[in-house]
C-alpha cells in the first residue's frame, strides 16, 4: 500500500491482488459495494460488463465493478487480466467493452480497432509506479541512475555481474526477473529506459505475473528487477525485498516511489498514467449501463486507485474524464440525465 494509507484495509488489498495476479485466465466478477447517485436512467441496471486488459490496472477496474455490483446486484463486472497487449486484441475485435491499460494505446493497436469498426476512448484512472526491486540483503545496490538501467536491461547487454555495472560491487551474476512482452508495464519500461518499445534483453526472467517478479527477487540476494509497485506494497512488510532510489529525469536526484514523489512528478520517467478504454458500441448498445459504470467509475476513481495500493491523478484529470463522458452521450444521442449514476 501507500505510505499516506494507513487506514486503508491492507489485508484486504493485499488478498485482492493476490486473486487477480493468479487468475489471468479467469474472469473475476465484481461482487461488493459503495454508493452511487440516481439519476433518469433505470435504478435496476443490469447486465454483464466485459472487461480485458491490464493485470496492474485489473485490481482497480476489479475494485470498481465490485463497488458497482454492490450499488447494482443484477449488474457483473467480469475483468480479465491478461495484459495489456493481450488485453488490446480482445477489445479492438469487440471482445470486450471496457480494457484496462497501463500504457497508451499503440499504432498497431489503433489499426486493429479501425480494421474491426472499433471506436473508443478513454480515462485516466489512477499512477503507478514502477519499482525497480533488489533483495533487502542486497547491501551495494544504494542508488541506481537511468543510464546504469538502460545498461543492464538494453538488448544484447553485455552486463552479466553486479560488477560490470559498477567495479565495486561483486563480482556476482546479477539475477534478472521482469514482465514479460504482453505486458503494459513492458512497453512503458522497455520505451522509457532503453529508448524504444520491445528494447530488452534475451536472458531474463519473464512473467505475465508482477507477484512472481516479487517472490523471485525476495529469494536471492542477487535478484533484481521491476514492476508495479502495489505489488511490492504487498510483501515488503514480510518478505527481504525493497525499492531501489532511481534517478529522476526531472532534476538528477534520486527518488523512491512514494505517494508524494509519484503524485508531485518527481519518480520520472518511472511513474506513468493509468487508463481505462470504454468500447462506443457498448455504450451505445447498453448506453445507461456503460454510461452509468463509466461515471461511477470516474466519480471514485481517486479513492478506487488509492484503495488498491495506486496514486490519484489530478483533480482536473477527473473533471476532464467526466466531460469525455459526457461527450461519449452526445455522440450516441444520449445526455448525462438518461444516465442511473450522476456525476459527484
Amino acid at each position: 500500500m501507500t505510505d499516506d494509507l494507513s487506514a486503508n484495509d491492507t489485508t484486504g488489498v493485499a488478498s485482492r491482488r493476490k486473486f487477480l495476479a493468479g487468475a489471468s485466465a479467469v474472469g473475476i466478477v465484481g461482487v461488493a459495494g459503495c454508493s452511487g447517485a440516481s439519476g433518469g436512467g433505470s435504478d435496476e441496471l443490469s447486465g454483464t460488463i466485459d472487461a480485458s486488459g491490464s493485470n496492474t490496472v485489473a485490481p482497480i477496474t476489479s475494485w470498481a465493478g465490485e463497488q458497482f455490483s454492490d450499488e447494482f446486484p443484477d449488474v457483473l463486472v467480469d475483468v480479465a487480466p491478461e495484459g495489456t497487449g493481450a488485453g488490446f486484441q480482445e477489445f479492438c475485435q469487440q471482445n470486450s467493452d471496457v480494457q484496462s491499460a497501463s500504457r497508451q494505446i499503440t499504432d498497431d493497436e489503433v489499426d486493429l480497432c479501425d480494421g474491426n469498426d472499433v471506436d473508443y476512448d478513454f480515462i485516466e484512472v489512477g499512477l503507478d509506479g514502477l519499482a525497480v526491486v533488489k533483495n533487502s540483503e542486497n547491501d551495494w545496490l544504494d542508488e541506481i541512475t537511468l543510464d546504469e538501467l538502460r545498461q543492464v536491461w538494453e538488448f544484447e547487454s553485455d552486463v552479466q555481474t553486479w560488477s560490470d555495472v559498477r567495479s565495486e560491487w561483486p563480482d556476482e551474476e546479477i539475477e534478472l526477473h521482469a514482465r514479460d512482452s504482453a505486458s503494459g508495464t513492458f512497453d512503458y519500461f522497455t520505451r522509457e529506459i532503453n529508448g524504444e518499445m520491445g528494447n530488452i534483453r534475451d536472458d531474463y526472467s519473464a512473467t505475465s505475473q508482477t507477484n512472481e517478479i516479487m517472490g523471485a527477487v525476495a529469494d536471492n540476494v542477487d535478484g533484481f528487477g521491476w514492476g508495479g509497485l502495489g505489488y511490492l506494497r504487498d510483501i515488503e512488510d514480510d518478505q527481504p525485498i525493497e525499492a531501489v532510489p532511481v534517478e529522476s529525469d526531472e532534476d538528477g536526484e534520486f527518488y523512491l516511489p512514494e505517494q508524494e514523489n509519484i503524485e508531485e512528478g518527481l519518480y520520472s520517467p518511472l511513474a506513468r498514467p493509468l487508463f481505462a478504454f470504454f468500447s462506443m458500441a457498448s455504450l451505445e448498445e447498453r448506453t445507461d449501463l456503460l454510461g452509468s459504470f463509466a461515471r461511477f467509475y470516474t466519480n471514485g476513481q481517486h479513492e478506487l486507485a488509492r484503495d488498491e495500493g495506486f496514486y490519484a491523478t489530478t483533480d482536473e484529470a477527473q473533471e476532464e474524464n467526466h466531460d469525455k463522458i459526457d461527450d461519449w452521450l452526445d455522440q450516441v444521442g444520449a445526455s448525462p440525465d438518461d444516465l442511473t449514476v450522476q456525476r459527484d
